[in-house]
C-alpha cells in the first residue's frame, strides 16, 4: 500500500485544471461514424469564382511570407475541390466556435461533416505536398515537409488552442464571405506564423499537456486555463506527459483484474523517477492555483487531501476493472495522438473516484 499511496498523491497533485469541451476527435473515427454523403456538405450550386478564389487565397498566404506567387499549387484544385476547400475552412471555424461555446449537438454534426470534407480533399492535399510551392512555404515556415507530421502538429495545436484560434478564424471567414480571398489568405498566414512561434516558444510537450488538460476540464465543465500553464516550461511538461502515457500503457497492457498491481509496478520502475524530475516549485505553483481549487470544488473533495488519496486507493482496489477501463481508454487515445480525449478519460476516472465510497 505504501508504494500505491505515493502514486496516488502524485496522481492527485497533477490533476489540475486547464480548459474546455472535447474538440476534434480523430478524423478516422468520424469517417466511420459519419452517415452524411459528400453531397450534403458540398454547395449545391458550385460558385465558379471559388476556383479563382483558391488561387487568390494562396497568393495572399505567399505574399505574407514575401514569396513569389504560387504556380503549381493551384493546379491541385478543380471546379469541385475549390468550393470544398472553402467549405472545409468554414467547417473548421464552426468546430472552433462551437467547441468554445460547448455546443455539443452542433459539434457532432460539425465533426462528421469536417471528416467528409477532409476525405474529399485528401487527393488535393497530397498533390499540394508534392509541389515546389509547398516546399517553398514549408522552408519559409521552417517546418517539416512531411504531410502526416504537419497534420499531427495541426491536430495537436487545435486541441490545445481552440479557444484562441476560434477568434482568429472569424477574421478569415469574414474575408471569405466578402470574396476578399487574398486578404483571407494573408490573415490565415498570420495564424500559421503564430502557430509556429507557439511551438517554438512553448514546445510540443507543453502544448500536448494543455490539450490533455483541456480534456480534463472540458469534461468537468471547468473554465479556460489561466494560472496553471504559467507554472510550466516545456522541460517540466515532458516528464508529466511521459508519466501519464507510461501509466496508461502499463495498466492497459496488464491484466484487467490486476490494474492496481500494474499501476504500482509502473510507479516503482518508472513513474516515481519521472515525477522526481519536476521541480518542487512547479508542484507548489500548480497545487496552489485557482484551477486546483476549482477542480477540488467540482469534485467535492480536495484533490490534495488524505481523503482523496484514500478514495483513490479504495477505488483502485475495489473497482479494478473500471480503473483498467479508464486507463485503457487513455492509452488508446494517446496512441492516436489524441491528448484531449486522453484527458477526458482521465477526468471520468477522477469523477468516479470522487463519487466512490
Amino acid at each position: 500500500m505504501k508504494r500505491l499511496t505515493s502514486l496516488i498523491i502524485l496522481l492527485a497533485l497533477f490533476t489540475v485544471a486547464f480548459s474546455w469541451t472535447a474538440f476534434f476527435q480523430k478524423v478516422e473515427h468520424l469517417k466511420e461514424k459519419g452517415q452524411e454523403k459528400l453531397e450534403s456538405v458540398t454547395p449545391k450550386n458550385l460558385d465558379p469564382t471559388h476556383h479563382k478564389g483558391v488561387d487568390e487565397f494562396w497568393t495572399g498566404v505567399f505574399d505574407s511570407f514575401k514569396l513569389s506567387k504560387p504556380t503549381e499549387l493551384i493546379n491541385c484544385f478543380g471546379t469541385v475541390s475549390g468550393p470544398i476547400f472553402f467549405r472545409k475552412i468554414r467547417k473548421i471555424s464552426d468546430l472552433l466556435m462551437h467547441s468554445k461555446g460547448q455546443d455539443n449537438l452542433k459539434l457532432h454534426t460539425d465533426y462528421t461533416q469536417f471528416a467528409i470534407l477532409a476525405q474529399a480533399l485528401e487527393h488535393a492535399h497530397k498533390c499540394m505536398a508534392q509541389t515546389k510551392d509547398f516546399e517553398r512555404l514549408t522552408d519559409s515556415l521552417d517546418v517539416s515537409k512531411d504531410l502526416e507530421v504537419l497534420k499531427k502538429m495541426s491536430y495537436l495545436y487545435f486541441e490545445a488552442k481552440f479557444a484562441q484560434i476560434a477568434d482568429e478564424f472569424r477574421g478569415v471567414i469574414h474575408e471569405i464571405d466578402g470574396k476578399e480571398y487574398n486578404k483571407a489568405g494573408k490573415k490565415y498566414a498570420e495564424m500559421l506564423k503564430k502557430a509556429v512561434k507557439d511551438f517554438s516558444s512553448q514546445g510540443e510537450e507543453l502544448i500536448a499537456y494543455q490539450a490533455f488538460s483541456n480534456g480534463v476540464t472540458g469534461t468537468l465543465s471547468l473554465p479556460l486555463p489561466s494560472q496553471n500553464l504559467n507554472c510550466y516550461s516545456s522541460k517540466d511538461a515532458k516528464p508529466i506527459m511521459d508519466f501519464y502515457r507510461g501509466l496508461a500503457h502499463a495498466v492497459a497492457e496488464g491484466k484487467f483484474n490486476k490494474a492496481d498491481e500494474s499501476a504500482a509496478s509502473y510507479w516503482e520502475k518508472e513513474g516515481k523517477t519521472l515525477l522526481e524530475k519536476i521541480p518542487k516549485k512547479v508542484m507548489t505553483c500548480e497545487s496552489s492555483s485557482n484551477e486546483s481549487k476549482q477542480l477540488s470544488d467540482k469534485l467535492g473533495v480536495d484533490v490534495h487531501s488524505k481523503d482523496f488519496r484514500d478514495k483513490m486507493w479504495n477505488y483502485m482496489k475495489n473497482h479494478n476493472i473500471m480503473f483498467y477501463s479508464y486507463l485503457k481508454t487513455m492509452n488508446a487515445a494517446f496512441g492516436k495522438n489524441d491528448n484531449l480525449h486522453a484527458g477526458s478519460a482521465y477526468a471520468h476516472l477522477l469523477e468516479a473516484v470522487s463519487k466512490s465510497s
